[in-house]
């Protein structure tokens, strides 16, 4: 009796609902605590990426955000991506007022590197982006090359380490449309801005940019 109590609390430690940002317990329908969401940024930072296009993401990468970000990556709560999903999908809104989006798409992975880890941060973000904005989801780009991690690179050896890296599925998908990138994090933005280059090559209508977070206030 006392060993089935333990196990139960157990488990109910690790299967309840939990707020993406602080780990309280939260309601099945809250997607974080009343806390943390009075304390999540009113304005998110608009910036330029590589290229010169335009990106935007709602939070900066530091603390309880970073934290959120490494959980949702490496530590299997991928069910985090619902809530930052509705967190991007009002900043994007308040940054783009008067783009009208054809659809969503996200930058890829290498299929190694995804093998082992199971899914795509980015692309999930982009799913539950889809059913915020009423957009379809699109997959529109292929990693070719599998690069070393960005964030162990600096200056010129990003760039360098990303050319040729990518490739558009099918052009004739992206041409004359207008497409909205999502990736997870913004550094230096070279990541979108390879992608957003890449996709330029077919010629879409309009190329922006958004993340969930961004490290555009730490340097």
């Amino acid at each position: 009796m006392i060993f089935r109590k333990i196990k139960d609390k157990f488990t109910s430690f690790l299967f309840s609902n939990r707020c993406p940002y602080c780990s309280k317990v939260i309601e099945n329908y809250e997607l974080c605590c009343q806390k943390c969401e009075k304390a999540l940024p009113k304005h998110g930072v608009c910036q330029g990426v590589t290229g010169g296009y335009r990106s935007t993401a709602p939070l900066i990468y530091r603390g309880r955000y970073r934290r959120a970000l490494i959980n949702f990556k490496f530590h299997n709560r991928q069910h985090y991506s619902k809530a930052f999903a509705k967190l991007m999908a009002k900043d994007i809104k308040c940054s783009y007022p008067d783009m009208v989006f054809d659809f969503i798409t996200y930058v890829p992975m290498h299929k190694k590197p995804l093998k082992k880890r199971g899914f795509n941060q980015s692309e999930l973000l982009a799913k539950e982006l889809s059913q915020e904005l009423h957009l379809p989801y699109i997959c529109t780009l292929d990693k070719i090359k599998n690069t070393k991690p960005q964030h162990t690179l600096n200056g010129r050896k990003r760039l360098e380490n990303l050319k040729g890296a990518f490739r558009v599925i099918d052009k004739n998908t992206v041409r004359n449309r207008s497409v909205l990138l999502i990736d997870d994090v913004i550094t230096t933005g070279t990541t979108l801005g390879e992608c957003s280059k890449t996709l330029n090559k077919a010629k879409p209508s309009h190329i922006c940019c958004a993340a969930l977070l961004t490290t555009a206030h730490l340097y």
